[in-house]
């Protein structure tokens, strides 16, 4: 984790999501990159008119208040680099994510609360659905030291290598444990016996989880057993995995990912698969 992306409106919920990377930034010597985007209508932004006042109060404020920021985070001894762009947050973090090496994204985000900030609710949907490097979205003031507790649920299958790998390197530097979480459904039940078998031949081959606890929880949708799993065994942050395709056995795909970003109240760790 060298460079972390962290969109910003100035809002509450952005405002934790810098905290939070400040502590993330600081525990691994990595730079801090703002990006604010003011996306402003179509008018104000074509050839003809490019320096209409109002275009140049809204960027001059906008740098203003990165620069702001910028600095107060200078004097705590972090490396910041800053953007301000005029497009799309989703747009401008695609932009980056190719420009600027970044491997690793902390935003703010309401949820699904008919918030009208700009880079909530939806926005951290579009970016979790859409990003190559793991994102962590905020929920809350967060006291990112105090996240002790991470729930994985998966099907202990082969294709979540990387992300078990992303996750317990995350989990390393928090100095926390993984809950890894198999979650049986009525519409793809397997006996305990068959979970069993998948857990110790994951186990086998990937030794480093047997340092952290390892589940069988039954629930009617695997996003009801996300939420009620960590509700049962008091979990401090959530790891889900995007997919782009969603026949991925119909399990752990992307509606489900954005669902529990939106709904929960934790924070979501998202790890593309």
């Amino acid at each position: 984790m060298k460079n972390i992306l962290v969109p910003v409106d100035f809002s509450e919920h952005s405002n934790y999501a810098v905290e939070v990377a400040v502590d993330l930034a600081k525990k691994n010597g990595a730079t801090i990159l703002l990006l604010h985007c003011v996306e402003l209508p179509r008018r104000f932004v074509t050839e003809s008119t490019s320096a209409l006042p109002e275009e140049l109060f809204f960027m001059r404020e906008a740098g203003l208040n990165v620069k702001k920021l910028s600095e107060e985070l200078k004097e705590k001894g972090l490396t910041v680099k800053t953007v301000v762009e005029t497009t799309a947050l989703t747009y401008a973090v695609k932009n980056l994510l190719e420009s600027e090496s970044v491997d690793f994204i902390v935003m703010g985000s309401t949820g699904a609360t008919g918030s009208k900030e700009l880079f909530l609710g939806s926005n951290a949907e579009k970016i979790v659905r859409t990003s190559s490097v793991p994102v962590l979205v905020i929920k809350d003031k967060t006291d990112i030291s105090k996240v002790k507790k991470l729930i994985f649920a998966c099907d202990f299958s082969q294709k979540y290598v990387e992300a078990f790998q992303k996750a317990v390197a995350f989990a390393n530097i928090l100095d926390a444990k993984i809950d890894f979480v198999y979650i049986n459904t009525p519409y793809h039940f397997n006996s305990s016996r068959e979970i069993k078998v998948l857990i110790d031949n994951f186990s086998k081959e990937h030794k480093e989880i047997l340092s952290h606890n390892i589940h069988m929880y039954s629930d009617f949708s695997i996003e009801e057993g996300i939420i009620h799993f960590t509700e049962d065994h008091q979990s401090d942050l959530i790891c889900m995995f995007p997919a782009k395709q969603s026949a991925l056995m119909h399990i752990f795909n992307g509606s489900i990912s954005e669902d529990i970003v939106n709904h929960s109240e934790k924070p979501v760790l998202t790890i593309k698969l």
